[in-house]
């Protein structure tokens, strides 16, 4: 996973003005990607192998949503 160290020291180390903040932001856009495709694996494994746990977090998730957009 992606520590919040490595991120912050990519963000100080962006001094100058231009290409160097350009290329910390496409440093950051990678690494964002590569936790996404972690997350999205750790969220496939718990479905295969707890389904009755993602079936309640969906249906909880469903009645929450449900419930702020009714009372707007």
């Amino acid at each position: 996973m992606i520590s919040i160290a490595r991120n912050q020291s990519l963000a100080r180390s962006s001094d100058g003005p231009g290409g160097a903040l350009g290329d910390s932001a496409g440093e950051l856009a990678a690494q964002a990607r590569e936790y996404l495709s972690e997350a999205a694996e750790v969220v496939k494994d718990v479905i295969t192998k707890r389904p009755a746990l993602a079936l309640g977090a969906a249906l909880a998730t469903g009645v929450l949503l449900g419930w702020l957009i009714k009372r707007r």
